[in-house]
């Protein structure tokens, strides 16, 4: 039934995409590619999901943690950025630094996600803690440790704050979404 909600809910976004009221076709087609891509098999959450099933059991690797990261969360974080840029009529300058800040607290949100599976305990989590560990899946804390991890974190945090420097105080609540996607405790 979960994977059966989850496939409803996603083919619902390209349904409530495709009737947007008083949004150009043209529009409507680019927020559609740009959600299709980001839950796709290639370089989207689906494809990371299959790397991180995959990985499992297997030497934990900078190159397929990065892989699998950019893939899932951060695919459709990004795109959910992307998708307000689109909607809302963005230059391609601002496209483009929007689309960077994205990819930063993409990054940000599945690096803390790893540290917070180690650190917290599943009622702290609202979820079972320690399960990345048990499944032997490729996380920044089995590739890189804790504290490196959390030094990643911090850096992509900080990036997403000089990606949006072009914004100025306009982009106030994204830097706060940033700290509060990189300071959460679950």
């Amino acid at each position: 039934m979960a994977i059966l909600a989850g496939d409803s809910l996603l083919t619902l976004a390209f349904e409530v995409l495709s009737k947007l009221p008083g949004t150009p076709d043209k529009t409507k087609v680019a927020l559609i590619a740009e959600l299709a891509t980001a839950s796709g098999t290639v370089g989207g959450m689906i494809g990371g999901q299959v790397h991180d099933i995959e990985g499992e059991r297997q030497k934990p690797t900078a190159e397929l943690l990065e892989r699998i990261h950019r893939a899932k969360t951060g695919a459709l974080l990004r795109a959910s950025v992307r998708m307000g840029a689109i909607y809302a009529g963005a230059t391609e300058a601002q496209y483009q630094a929007l689309s960077s800040y994205g990819e930063h607290i993409g990054l940000a949100f599945q690096i803390v996600d790893d540290i917070l599976d180690v650190e917290q305990s599943s009622e702290e989590l609202g979820k079972t803690a320690g399960k990345d560990q048990a499944q032997e899946k490729i996380t920044f804390p089995a590739v890189y440790g804790l504290a490196k991890s959390k030094e990643m974190a911090e850096a992509e945090r900080l990036a997403s704050h000089e990606a949006l420097a072009s914004f100025g105080e306009e982009a106030r609540w994204l830097r706060e979404i940033a700290d509060l996607v990189v300071h959460r405790k679950s």
